[in-house]
């Protein structure tokens, strides 16, 4: 894939996220656009893979960052590098939108197939494990 289909990509993951994390459902083509100070149509070109200036990607990667409020920043390199779409988590069903490391958003995936088959007594056995186990490390 190339540079321009890495940022393509990442600009539609990242305006999904952004508004899962917001108001629960992806934000539109025109919604980020005013929030970036650009035209739909810019946008439409960003996501095809016309990588903006500095200063822009700069700025994109404030506003998501801020939007997703994330511990780490996103840097413009990891626009134009990375896949995105495979270190963040996105659970539309709480708004809620995690940044993880690879390895870890497939394991999570498999744990909320499998819990979806549960009951309510047994899920909330599996919730207090995990906060047995988050109050060890502390």
């Amino acid at each position: 894939m190339t540079l321009n289909q890495v940022f393509g990509k990442n600009l539609k993951f990242l305006r999904y996220a952004a508004g899962v994390a917001v108001r629960g459902n992806g934000f539109t083509q025109q919604e980020i656009a005013k929030f970036l100070g650009v035209s739909r149509k810019t946008v439409v070109f960003w996501e095809s893979g016309q990588v903006p200036s500095r200063a822009k990607l700069a700025f994109m990667c404030e506003f998501f960052t801020r939007r997703l409020e994330l511990e780490e920043p996103l840097s413009p390199q990891d626009l134009l590098e990375k896949n995105l779409e495979d270190e963040f988590l996105v659970i539309p069903e709480r708004a809620e939108v995690r940044r993880v490391p690879p390895e870890q958003k497939k394991m999570l995936g498999s744990i909320f197939a499998r819990a979806a088959e549960l009951d309510p007594d047994d899920l909330q056995k599996i919730l207090d494990i995990i906060d047995s186990l988050t109050e060890k490390e502390k």
